[in-house]
């Protein structure tokens, strides 16, 4: 049962939605520069439990943190879900704060594009199955984190470290079998 991906996807819908009737809670959870600056580090976790788009990109997203989610929950299980989960959209938004410093910001994309990048990892090992089709887009999920991050998109990063995380776990699992 992937739980993470459940109560995380569950979370972030009901304060993304509860946001547009009291905007109190995106602006305590968000990526606030000036509330970074003052010490609030906190908030490059709690803005990945907010989502702030235009409806549709927010269905997007959390739709596919959940298809995604679902897939890396059951490759790596429940703890390093959240592992990947978790440091990836902490990294991501910390990007985020680097690159545009001045720009406040929420979201769970980030943390959307670690799973993301896990999975890649596994679709490249010995693991999975043998489709040539999923080489293919392993390998271009890969190079899209790259150029991602060479224009400095915040969510290139956390692909790339989910995908190092990715492949640990999967040779960390290849070695105890």
């Amino acid at each position: 049962m992937p739980i993470c991906t459940a109560v995380v996807v569950a979370i972030t819908t009901l304060l993304t939605v509860l946001q547009y009737r009291r905007p109190e809670i995106r602006l305590a959870l968000w990526r606030d520069p000036e509330q970074l600056r003052s010490g609030q580090w906190w908030r490059l976790l709690t803005a990945l439990f907010v989502q702030y788009d235009a409806t549709w990109m927010i269905i997007v997203v959390l739709v596919l943190i959940a298809a995604v989610g679902v897939l890396a929950e059951r490759l790596f299980g429940h703890v390093n879900w959240l592992l990947i989960y978790l440091g990836c959209g902490v990294v991501g938004q910390a990007f985020g704060w680097l690159w545009l410093p001045h720009t406040s910001d929420a979201g769970a994309s980030v943390a959307g594009a670690g799973l993301l990048g896990a999975v890649c990892a596994w679709l490249l090992s010995p693991a999975a199955p043998r489709l040539a089709r999923l080489w293919v887009w392993a390998i271009v999920w890969l190079l899209v984190g790259v150029v991602l991050t060479a224009v400095r998109d915040m969510h290139g990063p956390p692909l790339l470290i989910g995908f190092s995380l990715g492949a640990l776990l999967v040779w960390r699992d290849q070695r105890r079998h």
